[in-house]
């Protein structure tokens, strides 16, 4: 059972932490503003009219892929009784870097895209596309929701505002700068917000240290096993370091390679190899930044106990982070602090936000409903979609996911879940021959039902899940292609050439 919030007795936040917060927010608003300048078209709208510098967009890959979930669920499960052992996955990201930029970035440009979904159509059939573009949308609301929820918690947690209250204002400012300023104010509101939670992870080590007085840090944390990393085993059904390893390798892979809110990045890149230098960068970073964040936890686990606080144990090991700001630090840095971990959810909500609205306008509404409107039209469709997915986020966020324990599980489970088999289908789209696109929609709606299937049922860790999910997608397509052709050689599409 999760420990009840409302136990806690919130700290006195004070006026000046809600003044730099309150800066911050209309800081974010003010850059909003000052992006939309430039959005005169559907297109600047959705990638910049591809224009950006590589190190911007680098930094807002980084800031895409980071979130509430890096500053608070992995200092949380690093706190808790997971210790590091989910650290053992960062330095994979660099195999998923080399896979991104060595044959998936070029034949996204080459191909002319905006939805990564539109490759789906060009190389298997629209049926695809529209499988991969539904799938996207459903994991960006709950993943909006899911992360808009735990700065939210933060909030209420240690300043005593109401959760419904900070939820409506937090959505409705992340809602508006992307309504204004398109992936232009999302690309720079991202690189701005990594500095701030890069800067916080560094000020917090050093705070928590220098409050530890002469405690023997490496002692206690020995003590208590905080520096496990390995687990052993290759047992299905309980957490272990191989299936973290596996899990993250296939997981990175899909989110960028197959997932909008990150391609959409490359398509704003003012050239190819801008792009790949975009995508080094942000995983590269990745790594340090995202250990120094399970570091943390590691650290507030030892600080709580030399300084023992009852209120500690009353609060989600999500929140302590947080609390640790609100109750530790000066007036005007815990400000900063707390807006850090605002900054780190809106960097992954306004992309998912524009993202989703650039699925539902290229791959449905442009697609099906309404090929031939204006330019200006879609424009207005967009940014009205932007809003909806606002206005869903916080409902989903407001009515479950307050029901969570660790926000890190919850985020894994909702990814292998609803990521099941979309690396496989895109996996198809790469092959040199066009498959069938029977095998593949029929392999792809198995993988899923399977996945879920095996989640309900309970008894495999919920690591394996993207494994299963993505390799029947691939492999029973590929079985099923075979046996159409066999049966009716007519009805299989012929060969497709490379673009």
């Amino acid at each position: 059972m999760p420990p009840v919030e409302s136990v806690v007795e919130p700290p006195s936040f004070g006026t000046v932490n809600f003044v730099v917060l309150g800066v911050y927010l209309l800081g974010m608003l003010a850059l909003g503003a000052w992006c939309s300048r430039r959005v005169k078209t559907s297109r600047s709208f959705f990638i910049a009219d591809g224009r950006m510098n590589w190190l911007v967009v680098g930094l807002s890959l980084l800031g895409t892929y980071l979130s509430a979930l890096t500053m608070m669920a992995l200092s949380g499960i690093a706190y808790g009784e997971h210790h590091l052992t989910w650290a053992v996955q960062l330095p994979f990201l660099v195999l998923t870097a080399f896979i991104i930029t060595r044959w998936v970035i070029g034949r996204y440009r080459r191909a002319g895209i905006i939805s990564v979904y539109g490759f789906l159509e060009q190389r298997i059939h629209i049926s695809a596309r529209v499988l991969g573009a539904i799938t996207f949308v459903v994991f960006s609301i709950g993943r909006t929701a899911l992360v808009l929820y735990l700065p939210a918690l933060a909030f209420s947690t240690v300043c005593g505002v109401d959760l419904a209250t900070t939820l409506v204002i937090m959505g409705i400012i992340i809602t508006l700068y992307t309504v204004l300023g398109g992936i232009e104010a999302v690309v720079w509101t991202d690189a701005v917000q990594v500095c701030i939670f890069t800067f916080a992870a560094v000020y917090t080590l050093f705070a928590v240290f220098g409050r530890m007085g002469d405690a023997n840090f490496a002692e206690i944390a020995n003590q208590h096993d905080k520096f496990k990393m390995l687990l052993p085993g290759i047992s299905p059904f309980k957490i272990t370091t191989l299936w973290l390893v596996l899990e993250t390798i296939v997981q990175t892979v899909r989110i960028y390679g197959t997932q909008q809110d990150m391609v959409q990045r490359y398509m704003t890149a003012d050239s190819l190899r801008s792009a790949q230098k975009s995508v080094w960068f942000g995983a590269v970073s990745y790594i340090p930044i995202c250990f120094m964040f399970y570091f943390i936890g590691v650290s507030l686990f030892v600080f709580y106990k030399v300084h023992p606080d009852p209120q500690v144990l009353a609060i989600k090991q999500d929140s302590v982070y947080p609390y640790f700001i609100a109750t530790q630090l000066p007036q005007g840095l815990a400000g900063l602090l707390i807006a850090a971990v605002f900054a780190a959810a809106m960097s992954s909500i306004d992309s998912l936000m524009n993202s989703a609205s650039t699925v539902c306008v290229e791959d449905f509404y442009k697609r099906f409903w309404a090929p031939n409107k204006t330019d200006g039209h879609y424009l207005a469709v967009a940014r009205g979609l932007t809003v909806v997915w606002g206005v869903l986020a916080t409902c989903l966020a407001l009515g479950v996911f307050h029901r969570i324990d660790y926000a890190q599980k919850a985020w894994s489970i909702m990814q292998g879940v609803l990521g099941s088999g979309m690396l496989g289908l895109m996996g198809l789209a790469f092959l040199p021959f066009r498959v069938n696109k029977w095998a593949a929609g029929i392999a792809f709606v198995v993988s899923f039902g399977l996945v879920l299937w095996l989640k309900i049922e309970g008894s495999l860790i919920w690591l394996v899940l993207p494994l299963i999910g993505n390799a029947v997608a691939f492999f029973g397509a590929l079985g099923l292609h075979v046996v159409f052709r066999r049966v009716s050689p007519r009805q299989v599409d012929p060969p497709q050439t490379t673009p």
